[in-house]
């Protein structure tokens, strides 16, 4: 298991426990207590997709007999927010292997399951598994983000020439020319101004267009970034007379 993705007691791992039965949390915590990981614990469904909702986890287990809604149905229900929809999820049961609980939960999204009573070694090197797999999809996503980000800012810098150079051959008719443009011309020149604008804006907010898709699993809007579809032409009007 590589080391740089294991939780550590400078990097714990963050870990949501979901049951309804406070002693079985209760040992829980005690368990990870000397161990490397920040437990927040649920009594019930409501509870957990309350913390869903406002914090991002790094592993959830999950008691598949909860009263109301069941932790199958949590589980689909989880995997629609914006935060933990990704999130490795481990079932805990009691009930038989061979109940159809393992393959239900396991379509919803979930990871894997242990089955009560469970060694704590085994729930352990669970623990460390889910840990390890979501810091490396994370450590993939930003490789892949950062080299989209690179891409669409090449993109970008590349369409910004054609808008610039236009606007420097009309100052430099401005300066040469004494200081006047005619109107197709000026027109041009703003033109060419707000189109560089445009392309600088994009660049400014790149970082927003990948941040906010990127907590769904996505990498970047290239709808709102993609230069290629805001290239326009901005050729240099000839001398014309003025009007």
């Amino acid at each position: 298991m590589p080391k740089a993705f294991l939780p550590t007691l400078g990097a714990p791992g963050h870990i949501l426990a979901v049951d309804d039965q406070p002693d079985n949390l209760r040992v829980l915590s005690l368990e990870l207590r000397s161990h490397p990981f920040i437990l927040t614990v649920a009594a019930g469904a409501e509870e957990a997709l309350a913390y869903c909702a406002r914090q991002s986890f790094e592993g959830i287990l999950l008691d598949v007999s909860l009263p109301g809604m069941d932790g199958v149905e949590l589980c689909r229900k989880i995997r629609t927010g914006a935060l933990n929809s990704r999130t490795p999820i481990i079932f805990l049961s009691a009930l038989r292997v061979g109940d159809d609980w393992v393959a239900k939960g396991l379509e919803a999204g979930g990871l894997d399951y242990l089955t009560k009573p469970y060694a704590f070694q085994e729930l352990l090197a669970k623990l460390k598994l889910m840990v390890r797999l979501c810091r490396q999809e994370l450590a993939l996503l930003n490789e892949a983000r950062q080299r989209t980000l690179l891409e669409v800012a090449g993109g970008a810098a590349h369409e910004l020439a054609q808008p610039l150079a236009t606007a420097r051959i009309l100052a430099d008719l401005l300066v040469d020319g004494g200081g006047s443009l005619n109107p197709p011309q000026a027109r041009a020149l703003r033109d060419s101004l707000d189109h560089a604008c445009t392309i600088l804006r994009k660049l400014q907010d790149l970082d927003g267009y990948a941040t906010k898709p990127y907590a769904r699993g996505d990498i970047l809007d290239l709808d709102e970034a993609s230069p290629g579809e805001t290239t326009a032409s901005f050729p240099v009007p000839e001398e014309l007379p003025p009007d």
